[in-house]
């Protein structure tokens, strides 16, 4: 969650980013290492509190933008437009807010002039306050460091949460501009997983509408899953049900789905792939390469031209070009104790029901039988057919 708010504010142009933690959350730390700088609040009793574990010397002087961590759906276009405020105003704090009837956060309450007057938390805001004030609190700041650094000392815990609110600094930080965004949802704090299930939805969705932007079919986005990481081509079609996750790589002009899960795998143009397909890690697929109905792949890879139509395993296995294979196929890659390569030469033809024992090699323009356990290599433009498959006829094999 904390790399897409990572993402907002490198993008945004931030020089230094240091995040606050908890120091209970090492994996946090370890996961951000090498690219933050990480404090640690050791004894967590708010943001205000959080800030002041940075010494006041490495504020000063320096324009501060303050972020939540638990904010993924902050934009760097919104912190970018802070960040211009804040320069054209030159005032000691600019902060953002978002209308929204639906929201119960930190609640912006202004002057008689629309000034800001206090930000009161929803721990505090009375119901009165709570029927009226419907702006709210994004939790995106920037601060003139100097001016805030001498500022943050000022703020108590005398509060229903007995914390040190940062919003509270504006009781003494004035005045403050105030910045509306366009988008609620970018105020959403992810505090359960009844909003990390919302957060990653919009996520998604964003995520879909900038394929689609690109040139990328999606036809259903409701039923559509695909990772940030996914890089798809100009003219791909991803038909419903459709999961694409991690560091995937699909070409231009293939076909996905429906029903297909694909994992860092990669997929040529004008391959297509299903339904009802599954694309393990260290999967590659070459171009004009079809993959059918119920097939499975890991750790395989599979040249140009080639066919897996359906109901069939293919474990690490390198499948040449041109090469087919029957319904029922699968490559037995594990023999107890560890995984063996197959290796399919081009132009292979392997009969439906077809086992081949890992590790093992079909050669060139090779065939097996229908039903055949294939336990030894089968030469260049040999038939092998039985249990266990034995060659039973050779042919001259095409140079």
């Amino acid at each position: 969650m904390i790399d897409w708010v990572l993402e907002a504010v490198n993008e945004a142009g931030a020089k230094q980013v240091t995040v606050i933690a908890n120091p209970h959350h090492a994996d946090v730390a370890a996961h951000l290492d090498g690219r933050a700088q990480i404090v640690y609040q050791r004894d967590p009793k708010g943001t205000a509190h959080a800030l002041r574990q940075i010494p006041a010397g490495e504020l000063r002087g320096r324009q501060v933008l303050a972020v939540n961590g638990d904010s993924p759906l902050l934009t760097a276009a919104s912190v970018l437009k802070v960040i211009h405020e804040h320069q054209e105003h030159e005032a000691p704090a600019t902060i953002a807010s978002v209308e929204d009837r639906t929201r119960d956060d930190g609640r912006i309450v202004r002057g008689g002039d629309g000034s800001l007057e206090k930000i009161v938390e929803r721990k505090d805001a009375t119901p009165e306050l709570r029927a009226r004030v419907h702006e709210f609190n994004v939790g995106l700041y920037l601060f003139d460091g100097s001016r805030l650094a001498g500022e943050l000392d000022k703020i108590s815990d005398d509060n229903q949460a007995g914390e040190f609110y940062l919003t509270d600094v504006f009781l003494h930080l004035k005045p403050v501009n105030v910045v509306r965004l366009d988008d609620p949802d970018e105020a959403m704090g992810v505090k359960d997983r009844v909003r990390l299930a919302r957060a990653t939805d919009v996520l998604r969705r964003r995520l879909l509408q900038a394929l689609m932007l690109g040139g990328v079919t999606i036809v259903d986005p409701n039923t559509t899953f695909i990772d940030a990481g996914v890089t798809v081509g100009t003219d791909t079609v991803i038909e419903p049900f459709s999961v694409i996750k991690g560091e995937s790589q699909i070409g231009a002009e293939c076909r996905i789905g429906p029903h297909v899960y694909i994992e860092d795998a990669r997929i040529g143009d004008r391959s297509d792939c299903g339904p009802f397909a599954k694309l393990r890690p260290g999967t590659e697929i070459a171009e004009d390469v079809h993959i059918g109905s119920f097939a499975e792949l890991v750790r395989t890879r599979v040249a140009r031209g080639a066919r897996v139509p359906h109901v069939s395993y293919l474990g690490d296995t390198d499948l040449g070009a041109d090469a087919n294979i029957g319904a029922g196929t699968i490559t037995a890659n594990f023999d107890g104790t560890s995984k063996n390569r197959t290796e399919i030469g081009e132009g292979a033809f392997v009969g439906v029901d077809t086992m081949l024992v890992a590790p093992g090699k079909l050669g060139k323009q090779s065939r097996t039988g229908a039903g055949s356990v294939v336990t030894k290599d089968v030469p260049d433009g040999a038939t092998a057919v039985g249990v266990p498959a034995r060659v039973v006829r050779r042919k001259p094999v095409d140079r």
